[in-house]
């Protein structure tokens, strides 16, 4: 992980993951709130409301660390991960950009709040192409340019999401703990026995699960439909 701090309470981390599981608690007691990019593999997190969510390549989501949900562990399915968390101290930042862009306020958090105030910790969202565009570029900057070139970026982001709809775009395919449970037995299943010629309908038998809903969830814990997995 490399870490930059870009302004006074804005730090920029650049997470590339090659293992399985990473445990991470965040500390809930200050008002700082945490923008996640993935541009490639997928993460899952699990929270302590029960619920689990993926992202993956393309997806944002932002939510505040003030809430005790925030706290939870992450599993990467593919056991590979590339992505960006943006953590912002609003208490200390807020001050910075107010002197940076005094003539188009940005108010960070309003912000934070149009995309949590729907949930206790935060919104996923599919990538708009300019969002895309601004994340994208982040991750290959010149060393000779990367201090100034993050000042920039990090202003773009936060004047996009000033604007951006959290409507349209917002993904929330979360799953319960039985359904991730029953998924991964079934990944682990595939992995052991990936020479043999395996249906969806012997899978739903010996899982004891409804075909479609193992079809809908395999999708959304790994990213890659059953059909791919199984062998043709």
């Amino acid at each position: 992980m490399a870490r930059h701090t870009v302004f006074d309470g804005i730090d920029l981390l650049f997470l590339d993951v090659k293992r399985e599981t990473i445990q991470f608690f965040a500390k809930s007691h200050t008002k700082t709130f945490a923008i996640n990019h993935c541009e490639e593999g997928r993460i899952e997190c699990k929270f302590a409301s029960g619920e689990y969510l993926y992202m993956g390549p393309g997806d944002m989501s932002l939510g505040w660390h003030i809430r005790a949900d925030y706290q939870h562990e992450n599993y990467f399915p593919t056991k590979s991960f590339k992505g960006i968390v943006l953590l912002v101290d609003v208490a200390r930042a807020q001050h910075v950009l107010d002197t940076l862009v005094a003539d188009t306020p940005i108010d960070l958090t309003a912000i934070a709040n149009r995309f949590c105030e729907n949930t206790d910790f935060g919104m996923m969202m599919e990538e708009t192409e300019s969002v895309r565009q601004i994340f994208s570029s982040l991750y290959n900057v010149p060393d000779s340019i990367r201090a100034h070139y993050f000042k920039l970026k990090i202003v773009e982001i936060f004047l996009l999401l000033s604007v951006i709809s959290t409507e349209s775009h917002e993904k929330r395919g979360s799953y319960r703990k039985q359904q991730v449970d029953i998924v991964k037995a079934v990944g682990k299943y595939l992995s052991k026995n990936f020479v043999k010629r395996i249906t969806i309908d012997d899978l739903s038998r010996d899982f004891d699960v409804p075909a479609s809903t193992l079809k809908r969830c395999f999708k959304g814990v790994y990213g890659v439909t059953i059909h791919q997995r199984v062998p043709s």
